[in-house]
């Protein structure tokens, strides 16, 4: 990425950055087992409480539940990084921070990772919560509906359900008259991929939904269902012995886990072959 002779040219302060996709991962897990995270490997403890049982008093002595709760572990498995070198001739050209600005590309392009990752666990789906059409402006409302009865059968929580499709089946849901734009819903529009609700399922876009051969898998499910932790452990920053740039360089660590399969569904579009 060396320039090998100064041009004399005006260089713009303005950076073209890459077009980004929506990353969604963050507002559909669960991110509470953050933990103290410092490599990778670590294993992060889940535990969940029993659930409490009741019973009759009749004014003899009451029975005492005893607590065994159950824990999983996450594993902090997954270590991503990246490196690159910002030459002397460039930045004097540019006349702009490209340090700064390349740091804002190797963000995007570890979270893009993260977030392919995050939405892959759609093959955890529980059987139960998979349904699968031809998706049409006609049918997508209806095949939602059965999502969110699926998991009201599992006793799913209403606040906090979710779905993320891709691009062409909002442009199907926006045909909808049933479909809430998230221009009606005042500041939850700010949230990144968040594009509207319909019958109660917020719905999120993103251009990483797993496809495998001719279906279109979209995940739905509560922000319960998968656990996300991950941590920055370093970022470095120094000038290279040899020739005249700069190098930065990171290392992200991160696990994922879908720790409630049965609050997890897949609505597969059956594209056309």
């Amino acid at each position: 990425m060396a320039v090998s002779n100064f041009i004399p040219e005006i260089w713009s302060r303005e950076l073209l950055y890459s077009l980004k996709k929506n990353l969604v991962g963050n507002s559909i897990v669960n991110r509470n087992y953050q933990g103290e995270i410092t490599s990778e490997g670590d294993t992060v403890n889940i535990q969940t409480p029993n659930a409490i049982n009741t019973g009759n008093y009749t004014g003899a002595d009451i029975t005492f539940q005893e607590l065994t709760s159950g824990t999983q572990q996450l594993e902090i498995d997954q270590a991503k990084y990246f490196a690159f070198l910002v030459d002397d001739v460039d930045q004097a050209q540019a006349n702009v921070s490209l340090m700064q600005s390349y740091m804002v590309e190797a963000s995007f392009s570890l979270g893009d990772v993260a977030d392919k990752a995050i939405l892959s666990l759609v093959t955890d789906a529980d059987s139960d919560n998979v349904l699968t059409a031809a998706l049409t402006k006609d049918n997508i409302y209806d095949e939602i509906v059965k999502a969110k009865k699926n998991l009201s059968l599992q006793s799913v929580p209403s606040m906090g359900r979710w779905m993320v499709v891709s691009p062409e089946e909002v442009s199907l849901l926006e045909q909808s008259t049933e479909f809430t734009a998230a221009s009606n819903l005042g500041d939850q529009i700010k949230r990144t991929g968040f594009v509207g609700r319909i019958a109660g399922i917020e719905i999120f876009e993103s251009n990483n939904c797993l496809e495998v051969g001719n279906m279109r898998n979209h995940p739905y499910g509560y922000t319960g269902s998968i656990t996300f932790a991950d941590q920055i452990i370093s970022t470095e920053a120094g000038r290279r012995e040899k020739g005249f740039s700069d190098f930065v360089k990171g290392l992200h660590v991160y696990g994922l886990k879908t720790v409630r399969p049965k609050s997890l569904g897949n609505l597969r579009n059956q594209l056309a072959s």
